[in-house]
């Protein structure tokens, strides 16, 4: 793997320029950056922020923006063995199968769960010379839960570097018929919970210095909502929203950001391994057996921890999606206006703090190197 060069831009101190102080001031003149960091308890890292004018007196402009990096963020965590992970509903589907490719890298796995048969039938799925299998019983919608576990995790192993927020709802219905619960359910796991995670998680992982990283499981629905289910890609959506969002603020620091969008994947972790799963039910006697289409859930896994060891902002599965999310991207870019009249020099002075985002440009460089296999860890 390629060692890259650090990309936090300095100022003439050499003090590094985090990006995250120039947020928030853009398009909400009155909102700074260091206030949104204050409310994830990070208000040490925006010192600058802190010291300017008063809220009342909001400034008659968006503020300069800093150079951009002229190359992706480097990876933070390029060496998995000896490190921590926890995974949001991981006794089964695909959370199991991240865990597992975590724990054959050599992580010690936290496994978050809710069904007691479900971990049972998962727990033998790992080898028996496992750095560390730590389960933990969790609801991912409860924000002092996210506490006491990032507690017990400490307690445990002394420090967390690794999030997986894969718990989620597939909430198949209609965005014109869902019911109110049901979207504020759908919402509160779909989207809050990633939050709460890194509410919970980020200052942890800023103070031990070591190198963090998130990432969120999101779904193909959430770059390309064919699905006629408005709940699911809606909340996928925002998923997908929330993590580049955090690319952007957390740039400059040790602490890498990925969303993970699979298409099919078997949510049965017995398949191939020759064993009836004991949480699931067998099907009746003379039934057929179906195999699962679908892609093999350690394979997931493997692609994912392939993108932490990366820092890939999109961890992308099934290639023959590609086709459907060009049509989509396209359609946007076919519905932008031509230029009619000249734009006004103050309106793009205005909206210049969302004309582009350079880390999409980064990341089609950064996605340039070979690799040898999604393997790779």
């Amino acid at each position: 793997m390629s060692k890259r060069k650090d990309l936090r831009t300095t100022r003439n101190d050499a003090t590094p320029l985090d990006r995250r102080q120039f947020l928030g001031a853009g398009m909400a003149l009155g909102v700074g950056a260091g206030g949104l960091l204050a409310s994830l308890g990070l208000s040490r890292y925006a010192t600058a922020q802190q010291s300017s004018a008063p809220v009342s007196a909001p400034p008659a402009g968006p503020p300069p923006r800093p150079p951009e990096p002229t190359v992706s963020q480097p990876p933070p965590l390029t060496d998995l063995k000896g490190k921590v992970a926890y995974v949001t509903a991981s006794s089964d589907g695909i959370g199991l199968g991240i865990a597992r490719a975590a724990s054959l890298a050599g992580m010690k796995v936290v496994i978050g769960y809710r069904n007691e048969e479900r971990l049972k039938a998962a727990l033998p799925l790992f080898k028996p010379d496992n750095a560390g299998v730590l389960p933990i019983k969790h609801d991912v919608t409860d924000r002092e839960g996210w506490k006491n576990l990032l507690a017990e995790i400490v307690g445990k192993y002394g420090k967390l570097h690794l999030v997986v927020n894969n718990a989620g709802i597939k909430t198949l219905r209609q965005a014109s018929q869902a019911k109110f619960d049901e979207w504020d359910n759908a919402v509160a796991v779909n989207v809050t919970a990633i939050v709460n995670s890194v509410r919970a998680c980020l200052p942890h992982m800023m103070e031990h210095g070591e190198g963090g990283h998130f990432v969120a499981t999101a779904s193909m629905g959430g770059l390309l909502p064919g699905v006629n289910a408005g709940v699911y890609t809606a909340t996928k959506i925002a998923a997908v929203g929330v993590m580049e969002a955090l690319r952007v603020e957390l740039e400059s620091t040790r602490i890498g950001t990925s969303v993970f969008c699979p298409g099919a994947v078997n949510t049965d972790n017995y398949v191939g391994t020759g064993q009836e799963n004991p949480a699931r039910k067998p099907p009746p006697a003379g039934a057929p057996r179906f195999a699962s289409v679908g892609m093999d859930p350690l394979e997931a896994g493997e692609r994912v921890l392939n993108g932490v060891v990366n820092n890939d902002l999109f961890i992308l599965s099934h290639p023959e999606f590609k086709p459907g999310m060009q049509e989509r991207f396209d359609a946007i870019m076919a519905s932008t206006p031509a230029v009619e009249t000249p734009i006004p020099q103050p309106r793009i002075d205005y909206e210049r703090v969302v004309l582009r985002c350079g880390m999409y440009e980064r990341e089609i460089e950064h996605r340039k190197a070979k690799r040898n296999s999604f393997r790779t860890v």
